[in-house]
């Protein structure tokens, strides 16, 4: 029997944890749930919403990178929300939508859980979700941030990452696979991880404007899986430094000693993977 999204049910849990009325959307099979929400966005689509995809052919990762979604397998999910322009600070968001899906695997009794600057979330060191946030304006006053989230519920085998026609494999895991290895004991279904990952994310959502320092500084404490390891930095015209991470600074960038001098690296600028 398929493992099949219910979004009455997910809906219903958001009203209950968040004491918000949110529309939820689940497409048989689509494209990119970002993509479609942006669309929305354009045509006046009325904010919070959410959209889910059992099937997801051309999702999209940070620099070009596409996320394939299998069937009924994995949750592809993006939930579009409303800011000020003028109170809108977009910086510290990726690190506090990563704190949301730290929460969630915390929830489920898994460990080990850390976050790979700027947007990736590991569980003993392999992948096991990503982030893209876009924006799209609404009026003069008011923009909508689209937060994209792809984590792995059950793989059927190694992922591949497409850029520029070549494919690139990537170390992953999946809740199923943690739960089994860690021996939490829990039996999750794929509806109720769909749904406690919206209400986590709601939640920072509700309160990021008023304190997304929290967020940095929860990442800081613990959860920074690059601190002082030594790490290379893939510039966007494809150059390659390689130095130790020191963490991340109020702005939330990436600081890393290159030959006894500490640089600065913005989530725009560079990609980091663990030497």
């Amino acid at each position: 029997m398929l493992d099949c999204l219910q979004a009455g049910d997910i809906k219903a849990a958001v009203a209950e944890n968040n004491n918000i009325d949110i529309d939820v959307v689940v497409h048989q099979t689509i494209d990119s749930t970002n993509s479609w929400a942006l669309q929305q966005c354009k045509l006046g689509r009325m904010l919070p919403f959410a959209g889910f995809a059992e099937q997801q052919t051309r999702g999209r990762g940070r620099r070009g990178k596409q996320w394939v979604t299998s069937v009924h397998s994995n949750i592809a999910m993006s939930l579009s929300w409303s800011y000020l322009m003028s109170r809108m600070r977009l910086h510290l968001l990726p690190l506090s939508i990563a704190m949301a899906i730290v929460t969630t695997l915390e929830n489920l009794g898994l460990r080990q859980v850390q976050v790979k600057w700027p947007n990736d979330v590991l569980v003993q060191g392999k992948k096991i979700a990503g982030i893209l946030i876009e924006t799209q304006p609404i009026n003069d006053e008011e923009v909508a941030v689209v937060v994209g989230i792809g984590l792995n519920y059950k793989m059927p085998g190694q992922k591949i990452l497409k850029k520029e026609g070549m494919d690139v494999f990537s170390e992953i895991t999946d809740i199923n696979r943690e739960i089994e290895v860690q021996a939490t004991d829990q039996k999750v279904d794929r509806t109720d991880v769909a749904a406690l990952l919206l209400q986590n994310t709601i939640d920072v959502m509700q309160d990021y404007l008023s304190e997304p320092e929290r967020y940095l500084e929860r990442f800081r404490t613990r959860y920074d899986f690059c601190k002082d390891k030594r790490v290379e930095i893939i510039l966007d015209n494809g150059d390659r430094r390689a130095g130790v991470a020191r963490g991340v600074n109020e702005n939330a960038e990436l600081l890393v000693m290159i030959d006894g001098k500490q640089h600065t690296f913005n989530s725009a600028q560079v990609s980091v993977k663990a030497l």
